[in-house]
């Protein structure tokens, strides 16, 4: 240790960090076995609709389709008395029109990410005419038939959830093949690289449920608490459990809830032995957690509490404020990867690395935030379970950019229209046979060899030009021939 009157000397300088051990020997980082890269990849050049299908999978969509339908016609069976005697009720027209199809819910989900680009005060304003209408709401269903698909939504069969009363009962049940189908795919399709984060997600509700939680320090406050770990950098989601409360989610004595959730998502993931380093805040960061994953061959980086069991010379230690004009409190920090070295900037290597890979939740949480029609709901699943449709969005458009050979890729937002675009193509031709075809008449020739932007082109290489000798004969904008059919399904909202 340093001299008191060394300490009082650093006092005044500028710098607030200073060494108060002796340097430490110069060692080589820990190595690093894990094959970080995408795996089960399409072609470098595949569109983005293929990456977006390799996390939300056909099968998904099939049980989705299967469960709503299910729900549907038992709701129809219970309720048919009533349903008859109120002849302007909306369950006639799912009578008339039919169950729900593969092509329409690719529709369906293709207005649920539509709507986080263009939101609305309310789901009515979507189909409202004037001249603020969005003519591709109105294109794609019918007001009736939408919330029809919205209120009959499920994803599991009603008659396997247990009542609450129940031994069994799991307040996460509705949601949670969505859930699992999300880590399955994540962690099949991407192996994330060396640095990790792990932090608590709130996914914004007052349901009335056990697993609603109160976090102050949140900007939602109350919601339904996520455990998820995520690549630092880049922030893909590689597995994400639901916290439902004590009673279903208990601690095992002598030990902590938050060494067992770090613990637990590690090992389901199947990142043990392996070098991996995480980084985790002051909740879950203790001496004894860093001291098991380190038997697991897995280094830890946090912030710990001041009321967390540690050595004596550490809790009660004299910190010395080095500035007095920024009046910070002391920060306990412990890692089992970083040495207790100075970077060429004067700031500690553990530090530096703490405030560079700690924000991977954050990071995610606020892609999800950007895009996302965070709209009431009667039913807290649903809430939960659209807010993880844009986790697949974000997953996808991750494994997209890193499996991409395009020098320069298209933006998140761009990603999203390409895949509305492409989900909503199929459920137009079936809704409008013979349309899309018809239209391709309209394809027209420019005179005098003139040419002319192409629309789609031109917006999917970020602004670059692309120019065509053909314009769609409704907007007499420039197109090329194979961009004509994503083209017709946007045609009319100009």
């Amino acid at each position: 240790m340093t001299s008191t009157g060394a300490l009082r000397n650093m006092a005044n300088m500028a710098n607030p960090w200073f060494r108060i051990f002796p340097p430490e020997e110069i060692a080589e980082d820990p190595e690093f076995i894990g094959e970080s890269g995408v795996k089960n990849m399409p072609d470098r050049g595949a569109p983005a609709i293929a990456y977006f299908m390799l996390m939300f999978t056909v099968n998904l969509m099939k049980k989705i389709v299967l469960e709503t339908n299910r729900y549907a016609r038992s709701f129809i069976k219970t309720n048919m008395q009533r349903i008859n005697r109120c002849r302007h009720s909306r369950v006639h027209q799912w009578i008339k029109t039919g169950p729900l199809t593969i092509n329409e819910f690719k529709g369906f989900l293709a207005a649920i990410y539509n709507m986080g680009l263009n939101k609305r005060p309310t789901l009515q304003c979507y189909w409202k005419k004037g001249k603020q209408e969005y003519k591709w709401f109105r294109k794609m269903f019918p007001r009736n038939r939408f919330q029809l698909i919205l209120k009959f939504l499920h994803v599991v069969d009603n008659r396997k959830v247990s009542g609450r009363n129940d031994p069994t009962y799991d307040p996460s049940a509705k949601f949670k093949p969505i859930l699992d189908s999300l880590n399955m795919r994540s962690k099949y399709l991407y192996t994330p690289e060396r640095n990790l984060s792990i932090d608590e997600s709130l996914v914004g509700t007052r349901a009335r449920s056990v697993m609603t939680q109160y976090i102050p320090s949140k900007s939602h406050k109350f919601g339904i608490k996520l455990w998820m770990l995520v690549e630092s950098i880049s922030g893909y989601l590689i597995h994400s459990t639901v916290y439902r409360g004590r009673r279903f989610d208990p601690v095992p004595d002598g030990e902590l809830q938050s060494s067992m959730v770090v613990k637990s998502l590690l090992n389901v993931s199947c990142l043990f032995d392996k070098g991996y380093h995480v980084f985790c805040d002051s909740f879950f960061s203790s001496l004894s957690l860093a001291s098991e994953l380190l038997l697991n061959r897995t280094f830890m980086t946090g912030t710990l509490r001041s009321n967390r069991p540690m050595p004596q010379r550490i809790k009660t230690q004299n910190y010395v404020r080095m500035n007095i004009q920024n009046k910070r409190k002391p920060v306990r920090l412990v890692s089992t990867f970083c040495k207790a070295r100075v970077s060429p900037r004067g700031k500690p290597t553990a530090i530096e690395s703490y405030s560079k890979n700690m924000g991977g939740v954050d990071r995610n949480d606020m892609f999800t935030a950007f895009y996302n029609d965070e709209r009431k709901t009667v039913k807290m699943w649903k809430k939960i379970m659209f807010n993880l449709f844009q986790r697949f969005m974000i997953n996808a458009y991750i494994l997209y950019k890193k499996n991409s050979n395009n020098p320069r890729p298209l933006s998140r937002l761009q990603f999203i229209h390409e895949v509305v675009e492409s989900l909503s193509m199929e459920h137009m031709r079936d809704r409008f046979p013979g349309q899309l075809e018809n239209r391709k008449k309209e394809l027209r020739r420019l005179a005098n060899g003139k040419v002319k932007d192409c629309v789609v082109c031109s917006y999917r290489s970020n602004g670059r030009r692309k120019r065509s000798r053909l314009q769609c004969g409704r907007c007499l904008r420039g197109v090329h021939s194979l961009c004509f059919n994503r083209h017709l399904v946007l045609c009319d909202e100009q």
